[in-house]
């Protein structure tokens, strides 16, 4: 297998390790997929909003559109409700497989095959790749991490990787009739208590139930499912057909790019820290990537050019993350009562409309603060 020839090769076969593929028009694109096929397993709730969708270029895959929520606290409930369509919610292995579909005009793909970043000679890493049984070292002229969460490729290279890791679980199950018109939130420290709690209806009797927190996620998934008050009625009689884990990363890391190595999506903690949410920001990020290898190897540029990804992508979407890691720590130190208190704050101050009319969840740093200052104020 002649491995020597490529470019640039990516670690990771996911939508942000496609997008960046994809997004290098003129060179040689090899994409490295620890797993056997794409799109799975699933690491995600799949729930996508309309700028997110176009940001993904409209892959196929949608199975149900959503025009707003049930946010739901220990003792209260506000419904968020839009006339138009707010979101999207995809099958992911259809999506995911689209996305590859493109991804593979410009790229090749290694499947079940796993790639360690090896030392840097004179200043450039190269990558050991190991792949039915053989092993292979390439010299790509740029490597990209899109390795997920907990980025090996990442750690191997020394970057600070200094965030809140938080642990997501998750069940499809059929037989269940709700509302497919929302998705239903549940901010209750009685089943997560640094995160929260979600059912996202997948279409007709199709639902993914789910819970991220800091420890112990699927017992307290479990817990929820079978005890909570409102989450225990709707899924009754539900049955699973589909579990699944993953990472959520909170935080950025502060060096993205490191000699030829540069880190995306959830690799480099692009996600939104008050939803989860990575697609959206890692699709912009990939593209942002994809460019910026495509100028280096086109040009006479040194490696340090490389680093405008870096600037690219903190002046895209920096500050929005920054805020919402504020807010996220706010929101940490707030008890179910506080919470109580917030919800019935956004309802009687009739809020609920400026958040429909104002709302953005790629970008809610505005509505959120805005809220929070009013609530903290009024108190």
């Amino acid at each position: 297998m002649d491995l020597d020839n490529y470019d640039v090769v990516i670690v990771g076969g996911g939508p942000v390790g496609c997008i960046t593929g994809e997004s290098i028009k003129h060179h040689k694109v090899l994409i490295v997929e620890e797993h056997s096929a794409i799109g799975v397993p699933l690491q995600c709730g799949g729930l996508v909003s309309k700028e997110g969708v176009r940001e993904l270029g409209y892959p196929k895959g949608v199975v149900n559109r959503v025009r707003g929520a049930y946010i739901f606290s220990k003792s209260r409930c506000i419904k968020i409700e839009d006339s138009d369509v707010r979101a999207y919610v995809f099958e992911r292995k259809i999506m995911d497989k689209d996305l590859a579909k493109r991804a593979s005009k410009n790229a090749d793909f290694l499947l079940k095959a796993y790639g360690r970043l090896a030392p840097p000679q004179q200043g450039r890493y190269s990558l050991s790749v190991s792949f039915m049984g053989d092993n292979y070292h390439l010299n790509p002229q740029v490597i990209v991490g899109a390795d997920g969460a907990k980025s090996s490729i990442g750690r191997a290279a020394g970057v600070p990787m200094r965030r809140e890791i938080l642990s997501g679980v998750q069940l499809e199950m059929v037989d269940v009739e709700v509302d497919r018109d929302f998705v239903y939130l549940f901010l209750d420290r009685r089943y997560s208590r640094d995160f929260f709690a979600w059912i996202i209806p997948m279409g007709k009797d199709r639902v993914r139930v789910g819970l991220c927190d800091s420890s112990d996620s699927y017992r307290k998934l479990i817990n929820f499912i079978e005890n909570h008050p409102v989450a225990s009625q709707m899924l009754k009689g539900g049955v699973p057909v589909e579990f699944s884990v993953g990472a959520l990363p909170i935080g950025y890391v502060e060096e993205t790019v490191k000699n030829n190595l540069l880190l995306v999506g959830d690799a480099a903690g692009q996600v939104k820290p008050l939803s989860g949410g990575g697609l959206y920001y890692g699709a912009k990020c990939a593209k942002i990537c994809g460019r910026v290898i495509d100028e280096y190897l086109s040009g006479d540029y040194n490696m340090e050019y490389l680093k405008r990804y870096h600037t690219l992508w903190k002046e895209e979407i920096g500050r929005e993350i920054d805020l919402g890691l504020r807010f996220r720590g706010i929101l940490k130190r707030m008890n179910d009562s506080m919470i109580d208190r917030l919800l019935e704050f956004i309802e009687k101050r009739g809020l609920v409309d400026y958040i429909v009319r104002e709302g953005d969840m790629d970008s809610p740093s505005k509505v959120v603060g805005d809220i929070f200052k009013k609530f903290f104020g009024f108190r």
